[in-house]
Parts: C-alpha cells; sequence; structure tokens
C-alpha cells in the first residue's frame, strides 16, 4: 500500500508519501515516524491510495528469506573460520607449565590457523568432515534463500539465473513479461479510476482521455536510423545510448564530422578570439532528472573560474541579466553565484533589523525593555545567511535545468526571465515580510522573559480585524504563565503573515484565572486540524528561543545547515571575485599593531567584551583566553592579542564557515591583512545566547602543500579560512 500526493501549483506534480508516515488504521498521514497520529487524509482528494491497507507488498513476503539468508551467512562464516583450515595440537607435560606457554607462543608466532594446547596424560580427537558436513549445507541453504526471492519479487529464477536449457529459460521469461503485463494494468487502472477525475475536476481537458502504455517499439536497424533522421529530429544521446558508443570529451577527434548543434548561443562581438561565437555550441542532450540532480550537487563551482570571456552580453546590465549570462557561461551548470547571494541576504537582514528595530511598548504600564541581545542578533542573521544561500543555489539549479532543455538562446533567456522575476521579486516580496515578522516577535520575547518576576503572566492577543484567520481567533485572550511550555509552540507567529501578539500582565490582572481551563483550551486546540496544518508548515516553534528566522525544514533546501559543508563547503575567495592571498597580502597597508608585551590577566580584565564592526559585543571567556596563551600557543597568540579588538572592528573579510567543528556551518572568520601579517579571529554563536570568540591566529603564506588540488585546499591556510560564505569584505 501507497500513498501519492497531488501537486497542483505550476502545472501539476506528484510526491510519494514514505509508508512509514502512513497510519492505515486511523487513516492518518504522521508528521514524525514516531507519532501516532498526524493529517487525516480519507476525506483529500489530492491523496490517492494505491493498494489495500493491509498489503504491504511483495518485499515483507520476501523479507523472511533475506533474513534467513544473513542469519546463515553467519552460521557459515563461523564455519569456515573453525574448520575452514586444518587444526593444529599441542601436547606438554602437566608439570611444565612453562613449557605450555612456550608451545603457546610457538603456535601464535608460525601463523593464524587454529591450534589445540592440552596435556599429554589427555586425549583430543581430529574429527574429519564429511561431504555433508563440508560446509555445502550452508550453500544450498542460501541458494534456496535466493531462490525463493526471486520467485517471490519475479515469479520465477531463470532470467537471473542460468537454467538448463533454452526452451526452460523462454519459459521463465514468459512468466516474467505476464508479471510485467499485469503490472502495467494495474497502473492504467489505477490513473484512469483517480487520477484522470482529478485531473477533470482542476479544469485540465482529460475528459474522454484515457492513460494507456504504449506498445514496445519495434528495433530498428542502422541503416533504418540513418533514413528516418532525414525526417525525423533522433537525439544523439538515443544513438549514444542505443549502440553503447561513449560520448567524446574535450577535443578529442572524433570519427566523422560533427552535425551542427541544436543550442547555438548568439556570437559575442567583444570576443576577439572567436567573434562569430563558434565556441558557443552546446549540446544540449536530453538528460534525466538524476543527472541534472547530480551536476547542481556534485563537481566544484563554476562562477568566477572562467576565463572571464562571456559567451552572451545581454544589451540591459540588470543584475537579473548579468546572473542569465552566468549561467550560460557556464553550459548550465552553475552552481552558486557571489551577488544573487548578497542580494538575497542583505534583503533578508534589513528585514531582521527591521523587526528588532519595533521596541516592546506595554499600553497598559507604559513600561518598556533595552535588553541587550547582541548574541541573538547574530544567531538570527546567521540564519537568513543560510536561507539565502539555499535560496541562491535552488534558483541557480532552476536555471541550469532550463538552460539545458531550451532549444535556443532566445528560448533560455525568456523562461530564465520568467524564472528570476518569481524568485527575485515575487517570492522575495513574499518571504520579506515573514522575515521581519519573527524577529519583531523574538525581540519582544527576549525582552518579555527578562521582566517575568514583574509580569509572570502573558495574554495571546490578535490583531482584531476581519483579516484574522479563524484558527488563530481561537486563542484570542489566552491566558498561560511565562514559563507554560505551550509558548514554546503557540507564541506568535504561528503562521505566514501572522499579525498577532502576546501581552504581559501582572500577577493581580489574573487572579481570578481558571488556568485548567486554559491550558485544555489550548490543548484542544493542539487537537485540531488547523494546528496539524501549522505543524505541517512548521510553524509550532518559538523563533524567541531559536533565533531561527526560517527553520530548518522551511529552507529551500530542507536540513540546509548539515548540507551546507558539502553545498558551498568548496567556495572559495576567487568564486567571489576577490583577489588571491598573496596579492592581497603584497598590496596590504595597514600596520598591524605591535606585538603584546604585558601581563596577559590584565589584558583580559579590559578585554572581556569586544565591539565588532556591527558595534556588537564579543565574549572573550576565560576558557578559551587561558587555553589559547598558555603551553604551546603562549609564543604565538600572546604577542596577537592587541590585534584581536582591531580585526574583529575592521575586518577586511567575514566568513562563514565550518572551521571549528566540520559540518556545522556557525563560525565566523574575521581576516584582515597587515603589511606582512594576516590575522584571523574566529568567533561563533551557540544557542543564540553566546556570541563568542573561539580561537585566533597568524595565517602564514609559506605553507608547503605536497598535493596541489582542489581536495588540498581545505588544508591549504591560504585557502582555507577564506571560503563558505561571505558575508563582507573590505570597503563596504
Amino acid at each position: 500500500m501507497s500513498l501519492v500526493e497531488c501537486l497542483f501549483l505550476d502545472g501539476f506534480g506528484f510526491k510519494s508519501i514514505p509508508r512509514k508516515h502512513i497510519r492505515t488504521k486511523t487513516k492518518e498521514i504522521a508528521i514524525r515516524e514516531e507519532d501516532e497520529h498526524g493529517i487525516p487524509y480519507a476525506d483529500n482528494d489530492l491523496i490517492i491510495q494505491f493498494g489495500s491497507d493491509d498489503d504491504f507488498g511483495i518485499l515483507l513476503r520476501a523479507a523472511p528469506f533475506v533474513i534467513y539468508k544473513r542469519g546463515g551467512f553467519g552460521d557459515w562464516a563461523q564455519f569456515v573460520e573453525l574448520f575452514g583450515m586444518p587444526q593444529r595440537i599441542g601436547k606438554y607435560s602437566s608439570m611444565d607449565e612453562q613449557s605450555r606457554r612456550a608451545l603457546i607462543q610457538a603456535f601464535e608466532e608460525a601463523g593464524s590457523a587454529p591450534y589445540l594446547v592440552i596435556p599429554k596424560e589427555t586425549e583430543a580427537t581430529q574429527t574429519t568432515l564429511s561431504s555433508s558436513g563440508n560446509g555445502a549445507l550452508y550453500n544450498d541453504f542460501r541458494n534456496a534463500c535466493n531462490e525463493e526471492i526471486l520467485i517471490t519479487v519475479l515469479g520465477q529464477t531463470m532470467t537471473t539465473q542460468d537454467g538448463s536449457s533454452l526452451a526452460q529459460g523462454q519459459v521463465h521469461m514468459a512468466v516474467q513479461e505476464k508479471k510485467h503485463r499485469a503490472d502495467r494494468r494495474f497502473v492504467e487502472r489505477m490513473l484512469n479510476k483517480y487520477f484522470v477525475p482529478l485531473l477533470e475536476k482542476r479544469g485540465y481537458p482529460a475528459g474522454g482521455g484515457r492513460f494507456k502504455f504504449l506498445d514496445k517499439a519495434q528495433e530498428i536497424s542502422v541503416e533504418e536510423t540513418v533514413l528516418l533522421s532525414d525526417i525525423l529530429p533522433i537525439p544523439q544521446s538515443y544513438l549514444y545510448e542505443k549502440y553503447n558508443i561513449p560520448q567524446p570529451e574535450g577535443d578529442e577527434a572524433i570519427a566523422r564530422k560533427e552535425q551542427h548543434p541544436s543550442f547555438v548561443l548568439p556570437p559575442d562581438p567583444n570576443d576577439p578570439d572567436d567573434p562569430e561565437g563558434k565556441a558557443a555550441a552546446i549540446r544540449n542532450n536530453d538528460r534525466s532528472w538524476l543527472l541534472r540532480l547530480w551536476d547542481f550537487f556534485a563537481g566544484a563551482p563554476q562562477v568566477g573560474a572562467t576565463d572571464g570571456k562571456a559567451r552572451i552580453r545581454l544589451s540591459d546590465d540588470t543584475m537579473q541579466n548579468r546572473i542569465i549570462n552566468r549561467v550560460a557561461d557556464s553550459r548550465g551548470k552553475a552552481l552558486f553565484d557571489a551577488e544573487l547571494f548578497r542580494f538575497f541576504a542583505d534583503d533578508f537582514v534589513r528585514a531582521v533589523g527591521k523587526g528588532r528595530s519595533k521596541v516592546v511598548g506595554l499600553a497598559d504600564t507604559a513600561f518598556t525593555y533595552g535588553a541587550r541581545d547582541d548574541a541573538f542578533i547574530t544567531s538570527m542573521e546567521m540564519n537568513v545567511f543560510h536561507f539565502s544561500a539555499a535560496k541562491t543555489l535552488a534558483e541557480l539549479q532552476e536555471l541550469n535545468s532550463l538552460f539545458r532543455e531550451s532549444g535556443s538562446f532566445e528560448e533560455f533567456h525568456k523562461k530564465a526571465l520568467q524564472t528570476t522575476d518569481v524568485f527575485n521579486k515575487r517570492w522575495q516580496q513574499t518571504e520579506y515580510e515573514p522575515a521581519a515578522l519573527p524577529a519583531e516577535s523574538a525581540s519582544n520575547y527576549q525582552r518579555l522573559v527578562g521582566k517575568t518576576k514583574l509580569f509572570p503572566y502573558w495574554e495571546y492577543k490578535t490583531a482584531g480585524d476581519d483579516k484574522v484567520r479563524e484558527e488563530h481567533r481561537k486563542l484570542d485572550g489566552l491566558v498561560l504563565p511565562a514559563n507554560d511550555p505551550r509558548w514554546d509552540k503557540i507564541f506568535p507567529p504561528n503562521g505566514w503573515k501572522c499579525r498577532c501578539y502576546v501581552v504581559a500582565l501582572m500577577g493581580h490582572e489574573v487572579e481570578d484565572l481558571d488556568l485548567k481551563t486554559e491550558q485544555d483550551r489550548c490543548d484542544n486546540y493542539f487537537n485540531t486540524k488547523e494546528w496539524k496544518q501549522v505543524e505541517v508548515q512548521h510553524w509550532d516553534v518559538n523563533r524567541g528561543k531559536t533565533a531561527e528566522v526560517f527553520t530548518r525544514n522551511q529552507m529551500y533546501i530542507q536540513q540546509f545547515p548539515d548540507k551546507a559543508s558539502k553545498l558551498v563547503g568548496n567556495l572559495y575567495y576567487n568564486d567571489y571575485g576577490l583577489d588571491s592571498f598573496g596579492k592581497k597580502l603584497a598590496e596590504a597597508t595597514t600596520e598591524a599593531p605591535a606585538a603584546f608585551e604585558g601581563r596577559k590577566e590584565d589584558w583580559l580584565s579590559e578585554h572581556k567584551w569586544i565591539v565588532d564592526y556591527k558595534g556588537r559585543q564579543v565574549e572573550m571567556t576565560e576558557k578559551v583566553f587561558t587555553r589559547h596563551t598558555s603551553g604551546k600557543y603562549t609564543k604565538t597568540r600572546v604577542p596577537l592579542l592587541d590585534c584581536i579588538p582591531d580585526v574583529l572592528a575592521h575586518p577586511d573579510e567575514v566568513w562563514i564557515n565550518d572551521y571549528v567543528k566540520p559540518k556545522d556551518f556557525r563560525n565566523m572568520n574575521f581576516i584582515k591583512f597587515y603589511k606582512e601579517k594576516v590575522i584571523n579571529v574566529i568567533c561563533d554563536v551557540t544557542d543564540a545566547k553566546n556570541y563568542r570568540i573561539a580561537t585566533w591566529f597568524e595565517i602564514y603564506p609559506n605553507a608547503k602543500i605536497a598535493d596541489k588540488t582542489k581536495k588540498s585546499r581545505r588544508i591549504d591556510p591560504r585557502w582555507r579560512y577564506r571560503r563558505g560564505l561571505l558575508i563582507k569584505k573590505s570597503r563596504e
């Protein structure tokens, strides 16, 4: 049994729901695998069920034989270990312990074969194995399990195992083909029964039509293919696959003159080496979805690694056209775009700043809070940097796909403009407000928490107009203690464009409060269909605690912080158009602060808090300071102490990467180029509460890396720290 969700957004699509999340008895889809209940699907016409509720498929029927087979292999391995090699027997006098130890040592040094050491007075028998006890039984058992699995899945065995005759093989092949026909009939029946009415209901011209598998095409010869090519456009990818011919790579010589490609880019008049645009020709092979997805996630970024000679130049030099140019230059393999990332990030950072600029005011008491929360602000910005990077990757993936699928540059340009308009305007405008609302709400939460002794109760309030959604109206006026864990789920915003807020109350204002009634009211809301939708959209989170503008599952790439190391960890300074380490160092004119020679304890007492370039306070903990100014670090780190405040306040570059903890993209590298010296101060934000210095050191330019490859960049200090997400560069 399986469920398929049909999606009607841009066109239509579908998504298979993992079986482990389906609860057939209650007809619900669980959000988390361990949940007993979830979202009802019985009356949802967008959910199509294939198979009966108690049908767990042929894999379940095959499972016992898989288990037996695995267990049998383990027993067979143990058998081979015990009896596969000849056993040696050594005898010693029971009264001579020294001889026993010497005998054991001799056996140990003589090889890995098993041995037995016994007193001479005892008797040991070496059993000779018969044909039935030489391990053949295990092999027969394994073959039996394989046959049962094959019969369960395929209905026969000879299409995967050797047969005794051609006639038998043909019979087994006929059995397999019969199962294939049954599978095709089942798919046709399900699609026509459920999916066709669904299409009709949503206005698709599917009335009277039926889904049907096409009959197997007739095999054609090479000569027939040549003749058909005169009247039909035959993709080259089909011929390569059909005749198992490898595609030529690079400038590799070919057996005959290549035909004109189907995708030719307009010539670049500014390219003196290619005035006619001959080098712009691209083969637009029909590539599978899996291959396109691989191109997206694998390989080094292409942007910034070109020779600077763009093949296409659009007359309108807008950001959209510049991005389109770069995708075309990369031949549909662009992974990251620094300008696009900066556009998204700057916009969302402004939204966060706008949201947090609003001061919490309690009208009833005219009380305002002014708590400092630099760590929290930095953590929220880190979140929107992650979101911006994920969105950049998603947009580039879509543009790459359009490029490969388009038949001409004109077609690609038209579609690309529509896509960039959706990502950069429509969706960006939609996401800007939700970015400001959580920031405002989180700011309010942090300040409310700071005054719970004076205001121990909170009240949920809506905007009070006709735009308030019904599910939020159910919470209007709800009063709970400030420390009630229910606020972790319902603290607004708890939905897109949510305008609800929380009002703090003093104890005397809730003297007549029936707390049990209020708690039951909230718990009953958690059982509603509306709340299940909130959970699905991942709004059941108190952003005032998590410092998340967008949750991990709301990212364009889900769980992006965990995947960031793989996706953007190989973006280096050259991908952002920055100069090399050596050139930056050679051009530096700022003198580094003199080496610190005073008492390090005095320095720490004056620098427990250091201000960064955004005016935020960074903590130097005693633990970190002591570890980095003692032992082997004394000679290298102590002289750099006076550099730390200057680097944080006036960095040339700030990078987000995973220096301290691999795959945890939350470290901020503050890098400054001085004359003859480069200093890196690394900070991190933990739990949205602590904005601290993690370490500091000089980046030495004389690294000796034997293997100068892209992989070596991870250990080469000239590359290692200047990678990831660039969030600030000099002259800004």
